[in-house]
């Protein structure tokens, strides 16, 4: 029998310290908690920031090269060539700036946040990004409470004459924003867990999210938590009672009508109490698009014209006659395409169209927790980029996120871990040492030696078309000396399509199940001790809720793994 046999990993089963160092860094300063302390505080922390975020970009170029050599090149210009092109046109814009120097300070930035987003999603799992984030957004919210009854010099910020409570962000605005992303993220990350507390406690960090959006009178992130909520509680429902997809598409065409019945006779600026112009923002819009028609192809060039400092004033003021400094274009869109022109633009949204339809197909295939939060979490930023403007920004976790989730969503699969570990509900390793075939409760597809399917015995597979039947049974008289073996697993070139939610849970089934099933199989396949192998008429496979650390990553088995041929005698094992 001949398989392809890969002996490096394909990613990470939990992220190292390092990477989990710089996904923490990341979020304290991304989020802008440290920036504004730092700000309030004053002295020297202020000028500490950029350096802080200097390290990260070198931190985080470094750790992909030593991990993944130049594959994570690869699979950018095979995967992700829209962002590609969308970062070397802003690096190109620099040539025609109105401000050259400005522009490339700004795009050594955005490139570092991107490279920043691109190692987190390759070395940090979905799961443990997202309950690191709930750690640290559970201690911004308590923090947020504690600096508008403590410090409301601090928490509280006067907007257009009402106070508002802005807590340790930046802004009222960010405030909201990450109050919604944590509502969503508590909500959907409940279901990972097992132990009520637990859940009890995400539910209440939920409630508090949902109280410290109220008071931050932040509209954009109410309406952003609307629709991303409507948008994930339909597929949510939808898979929960597996309406299929004809069902599907019809429920979410009568949701599509319905919205667009609202909106049509809804004015939505009182509906999220704003007036008509939405506080000025059509104002700027309108002068925005004059812009853009002037200089339709190249923009004025990334980052020269938006958020102004004392010495760049000016430029804003050569192509504007507002009245008051604005710091951005309070639309993505538009933001972009003032500054590096429409076609960069319009490969913007093509990049967004492509995420999205990634994210939509691993719910609709896998139906994961962390997948949808992740769907969420994009709709959610698309929302908000309706009034700001959060796409291609620098030194933001809105920017890193909207990058770094997708990616890490999509390589959750560890086809090889030798460093498996029970874990608790909490994710925390036990003190058990790694078992070879499966010995992660709840986990059983750890660990599973994927079988070859030839022709010859299809048939007895016939039960599964879209998802083969992995299978597994260790042997009880394996050796020390076979440990190398057992560890390494193995996989089938014929094999395209594996579904790991759709494996038989081996660790409920006693041995004399075990060996009334084995004198069933087709005598081709019954060995001495060999693993226990599909029927031909395979029971209805059990699915699993457990947590999506692990999940299928076709992309990696062919670029990140390297693979040769071996000839693998059955006979070895037994």
């Amino acid at each position: 029998m001949r398989v392809a046999t890969y002996t490096e990993r394909t990613a990470a089963s939990r992220g190292s310290v390092f990477a989990l160092g710089v996904l923490l860094l990341t979020i304290m300063l991304g989020t802008g908690v440290v920036p504004t302390i730092a700000a309030f505080a004053g002295g020297i922390l202020p000028s500490l920031m950029t350096p802080l975020w200097l390290l990260l970009y070198i931190s985080a170029f470094l750790g992909l090269m030593f991990t993944n050599g130049i594959n994570w090149i690869s699979w950018l210009i095979r995967y992700r060539i829209l962002l590609v092109l969308l970062l070397i046109g802003t690096i190109i814009s620099v040539s025609w700036s109105v401000d050259a120097q400005v522009s490339a300070e700004r795009v050594v930035h955005l490139i570092g946040s991107s490279l920043i987003a691109i190692y987190i999603g390759f070395s940090v799992p979905l799961l443990t990004t997202l309950r690191v984030l709930a750690l640290v957004l559970g201690a911004s919210m308590l923090a947020s409470l504690g600096a508008v009854v403590a410090l409301p010099d601090l928490g509280i910020q006067d907007y257009e004459g009402t106070r508002v409570w802005r807590g340790v962000f930046n802004s009222k605005n960010d405030l909201g924003f990450w109050a919604a992303a944590g509502v969503l993220l508590y909500v959907t990350l409940s279901e990972s867990f097992h132990n009520f507390s637990v859940k009890a406690l995400c539910f209440a960090m939920g409630i508090i999210c949902l109280g410290v959006l109220y008071f931050s009178e932040s509209a954009t992130s109410l309406l952003a938590l609307l629709v991303a909520g409507a948008l994930c509680s339909y597929l949510y429902i939808a898979g929960r009672f597996q309406l299929g997809f004809i069902r599907m598409a019809i429920v979410a065409v009568l949701f599509l009508a319905l919205t667009g019945l609202a909106i049509a006779n809804i004015e939505t600026s009182e509906l999220v109490g704003r007036s008509g112009d939405l506080t000025g923002r059509g104002e700027v819009w309108r002068q925005v698009m004059k812009l853009i028609l002037n200089h339709p192809l190249t923009g004025v060039g990334y980052g020269s014209l938006w958020y102004p400092t004392d010495a760049t004033l000016w430029i804003q003021q050569s192509f504007f006659d507002f009245t008051w400094v604005v710091y951005h274009a309070h639309n993505g869109l538009l933001q972009v395409a003032s500054e590096v022109g429409i076609p960069l633009a319009l490969i913007a949204l093509l990049m967004v169209a492509q995420q999205l339809i990634e994210i939509f197909y691993c719910q609709y295939e896998r139906r994961q927790v962390g997948v949808l939060f992740v769907l969420g979490f994009v709709v959610a930023f698309l929302v908000s980029n309706f009034s700001e403007a959060r796409f291609l920004i620098t030194r933001e976790l809105f920017w890193i996120f909207f990058l770094a989730l997708p990616i890490s969503m999509l390589r959750q699969i560890n086809l090889v871990d030798q460093d498996l570990m029970p874990t608790d509900d909490l994710g925390n390793s036990g003190d058990s040492t790694p078992e070879p075939y499966g010995g992660v409760p709840g986990k059983p597809w750890l660990g599973l030696l994927p079988r070859e399917l030839n022709q010859s015995n299809a048939d007895n597979y016939s039960g599964y078309t879209s998802a083969p039947q992995l299978s597994y049974q260790p042997d009880a008289t394996h050796h020390e000396e076979d440990d190398f073996e057992l560890q390494t697993s193995t996989l089938s070139l014929t094999v395209t399509d594996i579904d790991l939610g759709e494996v038989f849970d081996r660790t409920s089934e006693t041995r004399d199940t075990d060996s009334a099933m084995n004198e069933a199989l087709d005598d081709n396949f019954v060995e001495e001790r060999a693993p226990l192998r599909a029927k031909s008429a395979p029971r209805k496979p059990q699915t699993f809720d457990h947590d999506d650390t692990f999940e299928i990553d076709r992309y990696d088995i062919e670029l990140d793994a390297p693979a040769e041929w071996v000839d693998i005698d059955l006979d070895d094992y037994k």
